[in-house]
């Protein structure tokens, strides 16, 4: 596993390109007037963090203005190659989810009696940085400093392969750890709530890119 360093990252170093794809869901998105795709990850890194009523439609981030990590990154990835952008890749990554790389869920995790959990995470891959616009709390540590396993995915196949790699993950961890997987799963959902719920705009992180280094 590469090791990673954490540098600054301002809204300003995103990738700057004109939105000029000619689907469906580009015409969605200039509709609401994001003609850039840096405007476009601004305004997504600022939604609250929540889940959206559906995964079938990428624009629903728009629409229903709030979104996860999974359908923030899942829109942005879309729009990117919509327009031409293959270098701009969809990422999942299963990290070692705790209180110090993801504040919010170190009450769950010791009620449960656990000092991490296995959590997927999304984010984009830009010419060998991570660029995370989930919107989080940015916690002491970095969450890729805690990576178990990565992938490249497809927009149109995150939902489905992000669920069943999560779940198998999840399962393989239980199994070691003692605990049967729904307790593990349903820990695991006790944290996205409290996330959600400690979403504000005083705890926002600032986008955030790592530098791959061999």
């Amino acid at each position: 596993m590469p090791t990673l360093g954490l540098i600054n990252h301002l809204i300003g170093v995103t990738p700057r390109f004109e939105l000029t794809g000619g689907t469906e869901l580009c015409v969605v998105v200039r509709a609401q007037q994001f003609t850039s795709f840096e405007r476009l990850a601004q305004h997504v890194h600022a939604l609250p963090f929540g889940r959206t009523s559906t995964s079938d439609d990428p624009a629903i981030v728009l629409k229903e203005a709030r979104g996860t990590c999974s359908s923030k990154h899942r829109l942005l990835a879309a729009v990117a190659r919509d327009c031409g952008r293959r270098d701009i890749q969809l990422m999942l990554g299963i990290y070692a989810m705790s209180e110090a790389n993801t504040p919010g869920v170190g009450e769950v995790l010791r009620t449960a009696g656990l000092k991490y959990i296995p959590e997927a995470h999304c984010y984009l891959s830009i010419a060998d940085r991570r660029y995370d616009f989930s919107g989080l709390q940015a916690g002491d540590a970095s969450p890729f400093d805690s990576l178990f396993a990565e992938y490249v995915v497809s927009p149109d196949d995150l939902p489905e392969m992000k669920l069943k790699l999560h779940k198998s993950f999840v399962a393989a961890w239980a199994t070691e750890q003692g605990v049967s997987t729904e307790y593990a799963w349903s820990v695991r959902e006790a944290c996205i709530a409290m996330l959600a719920a400690g979403t504000s705009d005083s705890s926002r992180s600032q986008p955030i890119s790592l530098k791959l280094r061999s």
